[in-house]
C-alpha cells in the first residue's frame, strides 16, 4: 500500500557476480609485456669516423702590474694638492706640490746628505714649502739661485757648516734670500765626522728675519756661545730643541719642523716675497 508519505522506492539493481568456477574464482593468466627495441644501425668498416678537432690552448694571462696609488679625499685635502717625490737639478730631494708658497734652499753639513732632509722636505711640503737639498758644493750658488720662484718667500736653511755658507750667500746679489733658518750653527773650530770647519762664524748676524734652532745639549757649539751671537741680531728668534749638535736626527726633529712652519708662516704674513 502506498501513500503520499510513502512512496514506493524502486528495485535495487542486481548485478552479476563473477563467475565462480568449482574451486573458487576463475583467475586469468597475465599477459606478458614485450617492448620493442629497434636494433641498431649498422655500421660499415669503411665509412671514416670524423676525428675530434683537438681543443686550442690557453696561455696563462700575465698579472697586470698595480697602478699608481690614488690618494684618498681626506689625504689629498681641500685644494686637492697632493706631494710628491722629486729631484732638483743639482742632485736634491724635494717635494714638489702643486702649490707652492714659499721655497728654501738646504745646505748640509758635515757628515750630512740629502736623505737627511727627507722628514723635513715631507712635513714642509704638507703646507706648501717647497725644499730643496742643494750638494754642489763648488756650484752652490748657481745651484741655489736655479731654486727660486717669483711671488714667494726664499729662505736659506743650513745645517752645520751649510749654517756658515748660508751666512756668506747673504751679501750675493743672486741670491738675496728672505730668510735664513740656521741648524747647529757652529762656534767652535771642532772637527765634525772627521772635517773641520772652513769657514768661521761672522761677528754679527745679518739684519734678516732669521730662525736659529740649538740642540740644548749640543757640545760642538755650546749653547751660550750662540746666544752671545744673537745679541747684536733683533730679527734673529732662538729656538732650543731636545738633541745635540744634528736636531734633525735627534729627539727635537719634530720641533725643528714645527719651528720651521711657523717661521714661513711668519714670512708669509709679513708680505716677505722673492723679488
Amino acid at each position: 500500500m502506498t501513500s503520499p508519505l510513502h512512496p514506493t522506492l524502486p528495485a535495487p539493481a542486481i548485478t552479476q557476480a563473477p563467475p565462480v568456477g568449482a574451486r573458487g574464482p576463475i583467475a586469468f593468466p597475465p599477459v606478458p609485456l614485450v617492448l620493442a627495441v629497434p636494433p641498431a644501425l649498422p655500421v660499415s668498416p669503411e665509412t671514416p669516423v670524423p676525428p675530434v678537432p683537438p681543443v686550442p690552448s690557453v696561455s696563462p694571462v700575465p698579472p697586470v702590474p698595480p697602478g699608481p696609488r690614488v690618494p684618498r679625499v681626506e689625504e689629498t685635502g681641500p685644494a686637492g694638492v697632493w706631494p710628491s717625490p722629486a729631484r732638483s737639478p743639482s742632485g736634491g730631494v724635494a717635494v714638489v706640490r702643486r702649490e707652492v708658497r714659499s721655497v728654501l734652499a738646504a745646505l748640509p753639513g758635515r757628515g750630512q746628505n740629502a736623505r737627511d732632509f727627507d722628514a723635513l722636505t715631507e712635513r714642509l711640503a704638507l703646507d706648501g714649502h717647497q725644499l730643496v737639498v742643494v750638494t754642489d758644493g763648488a756650484v752652490r750658488i748657481p745651484a741655489v739661485v736655479e731654486t727660486r720662484m717669483p711671488g714667494v718667500p726664499f729662505v736659506l736653511l743650513g745645517a752645520d757648516t751649510g749654517a756658515l755658507e748660508a751666512l756668506s750667500m747673504v751679501g750675493s746679489p743672486a741670491v738675496r734670500p728672505d730668510g735664513l733658518v740656521l741648524l747647529g750653527l757652529p762656534s767652535l773650530h771642532t772637527a765634525v765626522a772627521e772635517q773641520p770647519i772652513v769657514e768661521s762664524l761672522p761677528r754679527a748676524l745679518p739684519d734678516l728675519p732669521i730662525l736659529l734652532l740649538h740642540g740644548g745639549a749640543d757640545e760642538v757649539s755650546p749653547l751660550p756661545l750662540v746666544r752671545m751671537v744673537t745679541r747684536t741680531a733683533p730679527r734673529t728668534e732662538l729656538a732650543v730643541v731636545a738633541g745635540g749638535h744634528d736636531p734633525l736626527v735627534g729627539p727635537g726633529r719634530r720641533s725643528v719642523a714645527a719651528r720651521t712652519v711657523l717661521f714661513l708662516e711668519g714670512l708669509l704674513a709679513a708680505g716677505q716675497g722673492s723679488r
